[in-house]
């Protein structure tokens, strides 16, 4: 289904773009992660975030960062 839809992106960069949030979504699901709360989280924090630790903007670790605050 991906393959035919990156057909109709418009360039070559957009099906590029396109699929990697489709993995980021996809991850989102894999891990039982609200994708809508997520992508909020993270582009709010993505501009104060080192460099060094973008991946706690991951879904995976946004998931266990959430966790941890509940406790």
């Amino acid at each position: 289904l991906g393959r035919k839809n990156y057909l109709f992106a418009g360039s070559h960069e957009a099906a590029q773009r396109a699929a990697m949030i489709y993995s980021f979504f996809a991850t989102c699901k894999k891990h039982e992660v609200n994708p809508l709360k997520w992508l909020k989280y993270t582009l709010e924090n993505i501009m104060s975030i080192n460099h060094k630790n973008l991946k706690d903007l991951y879904p995976q670790n946004y998931k266990r960062k959430l966790q941890e605050s509940n406790m």
